[in-house]
């Protein structure tokens, strides 16, 4: 019985301590801030699912990595689309070199 007690009260203190540090983790984990034109990398989002948990735009991962290629590719894109407008004030090596600096700062967090 007191093996029965112990244990349930060691799972309940588990549960707690991962719901409080599930609310201490960051909203948005891409950590790069270049954003040519104003244009963002992709928030890296909490999907909620603990098999893909990360989630950019309506697309959930299983790791990291995977999310964070997916943000610099979608800000590369947007930034290249604007680029080839010719409206921009920077030239679409610009991006290409912005899309770099982003996978760097991805790769760095492994």
């Amino acid at each position: 019985m007191k093996f029965s007690a112990a244990l349930v009260i060691l799972a309940s203190v588990a549960a707690a301590n991962a719901r409080a540090l599930h609310a201490r983790a960051p909203q948005n984990a891409q950590t790069f801030t270049g954003a040519l034109g104003g244009i963002e990398a992709t928030p890296i989002d909490d999907s909620g699912n603990e098999d893909r948990p990360f989630q950019v735009g309506d697309a959930t991962f299983v790791n990291l990595a995977a999310a964070v290629q997916r943000s610099c590719d979608q800000q590369f894109n947007a930034c290249a689309n604007e680029a080839n407008a010719g409206s921009a004030d920077f030239e679409f090596e610009e991006c290409t070199a912005q899309k770099d600096a982003c996978d760097a700062a991805g790769a760095a967090r492994k």
